[in-house]
Parts: C-alpha cells; sequence; structure tokens
C-alpha cells in the first residue's frame, strides 16, 4: 500500500457476561452483520475451546475465512465469572471484513487490533457499522528472530503450525506476518492462543498441545516462553507422536525464504498455453461421470436476477477466483457472474497424468507398496484431484441459463453435487461452498511413493498450488 486505505467492517460481540443470564449468546451486532456471519461467529468461537486448569486467563486474538464470505477478525477477552459464579466467562468481539477489503488493505488482522473492545455492559444493545483506515507498512521491519522466520517458511510451504506455549503468542505472530507475502496472508488464518483447534488454525498457539487432534499439516515447534520479556522458544524434544514430524531447523538463509515465499505467490498463473479446450472425454483410466448428467435447466424457475443477489454472487466468484491466483478482467468482475464461472471451469483444471486403474488397486491393497499411512495419502490426493478433472464441461447453453442453475451446474462439473435437497443453500452462499471444498484439506508430505509414481509427483504439484483451508 502506498496510502491509507479505508476498509469498511461490520462487528458483532458474543460470550458469557455477568450482567445477564444467557450463557453464551450474542450480546450485540451492527445493522449490516447477515445472520450466517453470525451462526460463523457462533460456532468459530465454541471451537476455540475451554480453558483447561493451569492455563493463564489472558486476551488473544483470532483471524480465520468464514465460509459464509467475510474474513473474521476477533478479540478475545476474559470477563471473570458469569452470571452463576463460574470463573471463566469469555467475550469474542468480531470485525467482519470483506475478502477483497482484507487484500486490500495488506490481509494482516493484527493492523485492525485497535478497534477490539474488552470491556462490556448491559447497556450494550447495538454495535455500528464502521471505517477503519489501514495505514501502509513501514518501509524498514522491526528485526524478526530465527522462530519468526521457521514459522514464516513453513507456512509458505503450505504446512501448518502449532505451538504449546505459557501465555499468547501475539508479538511472534505479528513478526510473522510481516515476514509473509500477500498471497499467504491473503488466505493464512491465526490464533494467537487458543483452548482447542477446532477451527484449524494455520499458526496457533495452545496451552499444552497433548490431547489436541491434529492432522498431518502441522509441524510442532519447541514449546514458547511467552512471558513478559521472554519472547523466545525454549528447546524441547522433538515430538514423535502419529502426526508430528521432527522441529524445523531454527533459521532459514534469507535468500532462501524469498525464493520459496516468492513462488508461494505466483500460484497458478493463467498464460496462454492454458486455454485448450478440455477433452470431451478423460483416458479409460480414471472413472468418468457421465452416469450423472449436468442438472436440467428446464426444471428451474425462469427468474429474473435480483440485482443485489447477482451483486453478492458476483462478489463471492470473484473472492473465490482470486486466492486460485486466476486473472480475469474488470469488466467481467463487474457484471457478468456467468462469464467469472465459465473462466473458472475451464481454467481452474488438472490436465496432467492419472494414476491408472492398477495403481489405485495397488494403493487399495494392504500388501501394497509402502506404508498403510503413505498409501491412504495417495488416495486422499487422488480424490482431491479429481475435483478438478475436466471430464464435466459445461453444457453449450450455459450462458443463458437461470443463475441457480448455473451455480449448482459449476458445482456439477467440479464433482460437488452430492449435497442433499434439504441442505440447499442460498445462490449468494454456493460460490464461498466451493471456495472452502476446493482449498486443500490435506498433507503435501513427501514420500517414496511419489517418487515411485510419477502420477503422484503430478498431483503433490498441483495441490500444492491451491490455497489452504
Amino acid at each position: 500500500m502506498a496510502r491509507p486505505v479505508e476498509i469498511r467492517y461490520e462487528q458483532a460481540v458474543y460470550g458469557s457476561f455477568p450482567f445477564w443470564d444467557r450463557g453464551y449468546s450474542i450480546l450485540a451486532h451492527s445493522p449490516g452483520c447477515r445472520p450466517e456471519w453470525l451462526v460463523g461467529l457462533r460456532a468459530a468461537c465454541q471451537q476455540f475451546g475451554e480453558r483447561p486448569a493451569g492455563a493463564a486467563e489472558a486476551s488473544a486474538l483470532f483471524a480465520l475465512k468464514l465460509e459464509a464470505g467475510p474474513w473474521l477478525i476477533v478479540g478475545v477477552s476474559p470477563q471473570g465469572e458469569d452470571d452463576r459464579g463460574r470463573p471463566g466467562a469469555l467475550a469474542f468481539h468480531a470485525l467482519f471484513l470483506d475478502p477483497r477489503d482484507y487484500r486490500q488493505a495488506g490481509g494482516n488482522p493484527f493492523d485492525f487490533a485497535p478497534l477490539l473492545r474488552k470491556d462490556w455492559t448491559a447497556e450494550t444493545e447495538t454495535l455500528p457499522t464502521g471505517v477503519w483506515a489501514v495505514e501502509p507498512a513501514e518501509p524498514s521491519l522491526p528485526p524478526v528472530g530465527n522462530q519468526a522466520e521457521s514459522i514464516a517458511a513453513t507456512l509458505g510451504r503450505g504446512r501448518r503450525v502449532a505451538i504449546q506455549a505459557n501465555a499468547p503468542i501475539d508479538a511472534l505472530a505479528r513478526q510473522v506476518w510481516s515476514l509473509l507475502p500477500l498471497s499467504i496472508r491473503g488466505r493464512a488464518s491465526v490464533a494467537t492462543w487458543a483452548f482447542g483447534n477446532g477451527n484449524h488454525f494455520d499458526l496457533v498457539a495452545l496451552p499444552r498441545l497433548a490431547g489436541i487432534e491434529f492432522d498431518g499439516s502441522y509441524v510442532d515447534l519447541p514449546q514458547v516462553d511467552a512471558s513478559p520479556g521472554r519472547p523466545t522458544l525454549e528447546p524441547t524434544v522433538p515430538r514423535t507422536g502419529r502426526w508430528w514430524k521432527t522441529v524445523l531447523q531454527r533459521a532459514m538463509p534469507i535468500l532462501g525464504l524469498s525464493a520459496l515465499l516468492l513462488g508461494a505467490a505466483l500460484g497458478i498463473v493463467l498464460r496462454p498455453g492454458n486455454d485448450k479446450p478440455p477433452p470431451a472425454l478423460l483416458p479409460e483410466k480414471i472413472a468418468t461421470s457421465l452416469d450423472r448428467p449436468h442438472p436440467d435447466a428446464s426444471a428451474y424457475p425462469s427468474e429474473i436476477a435480483d440485482a443485489e443477489e447477482k451483486r453478492r454472487v458476483t462478489e463471492g466468484l470473484v473472492n473465490l477466483i482470486e486466492p486460485f491466483g486466476l486473472r480475469i478482467a474488470g469488466d467481467l468482475a463487474q457484471e457478468d457472474p456467468a462469464a467469472l464461472m465459465m473462466t473458472l471451469a475451464t481454467r481452474l483444471r488438472y490436465r496432467g497424468p492419472w494414476l491408472t486403474a492398477a495403481e489405485l488397486a495397488e494403493l487399495e491393497d494392504e500388501a501394497g507398496l509402502g506404508s498403510s499411512r503413505d498409501r491412504s495419502l495417495a488416495r486422499e490426493w487422488h480424490a482431491r484431484v479429481r475435483r478438478f478433472a475436466p471430464d464435466r464441461v459445461l453444457p453449450a447453453n450455459f450462458p443463458a441459463g437461470p443463475l441457480r442453475w448455473q451455480l449448482d451446474t459449476l458445482a456439477w462439473s467440479f464433482h460437488l453435487d452430492d449435497e442433499p435437497a434439504d441442505r440447499r443453500r442460498s445462490p449468494a452462499e454456493i460460490p464461498h461452498a466451493l471456495a472452502h471444498a476446493l482449498a486443500l484439506d490435506v498433507s503435501l508430505r513427501e514420500t517414496p511413493l511419489v517418487a515411485s509414481h510419477p502420477a503422484l509427483a503430478a498431483y503433490r504439484k498441483f495441490l500444492g498450488r491451491l490455497p489452504r483451508r
């Protein structure tokens, strides 16, 4: 940013307070908060976890992107006892930001920390919509330690980091975010302190890691002593549990880190050579889906798209496309959701080699090559890449169809059409659900099978370019 950027935000507060008898609930919110945002806020706060015995009571910050659309930046503050005299009550003051505004502001949740309140009373019945000016980053950043460099490098490789700490790691997390490029800041979630990992943060600090469920995308760092005046990592023995790998090296050469982050920022850059039309059928070695045709447009009522709904769908599609690195013309981003969907369906495709039927059968065989965990991971990669197969081509009449049919057909083209009818989303919610479904949610650790199966190497390279959940 060359000059300050003014960012509009909505806000709400959720928590348990000594001045009412409603337990945890929404205390107040601004007029622009949508119901699905408040539902997402409740879920995120409930997955923050309960403070374990002996853990410090302290304020913290977490930030993540809601499936319903906006970025959520939350200040967590202790409230003492609740209405029944039980200790450990918390308040969650949340800011809701449009994803495009969040990226324009630099993708740094700590820039919004001054807006987060800690004190609440029974007189708080409503909150205003606000505007916040985010200042450009300072040309010269303060020095950062090896810990921040290691964490930034890990996030740049698409991994996640969990840290055992005795207090919130706000200072360390700020340093990490100062090192990350916008392409990673714009999609990475963080919790400077939490008691559980139900939100699957990319960087999270917890009072203890034992008993918390982590998947293979996480790296365990040494314990942090975050006491005032001691923002250092204390050496500990590396974990050897089911999901843990070795401890990261303490530092990475600056040139190597820069090259790594630059590579991560490139994303899936579209070039004229990528605009090849998709084949009508895929090779026989992967299962096609001709038994499930695209949705029938005649089953959808004729509609005149509401201007506001069309705007929200277009906004959601732009927010879906940008993290994948797809370039879109400015006029498309303004008024043509069908063109955006056709761009996405044509260009966000995997066109590399596939595992053969014999190789897939070998991965299912308990006596096959590699460990059972490596074979399971290979099958997961195949399933994720399968969503991007070019076997489901949008029909010729796609641009003229009803908006809801277009969205359902887009989901069908990415093999995401199995949702039960009673859980159908509104048109404006579908792009956000697609973004969640297409984002990466599995580990990309290298296994011996990658060297012996060229298709797995291609899968890993393709999946590594996707944004993470």
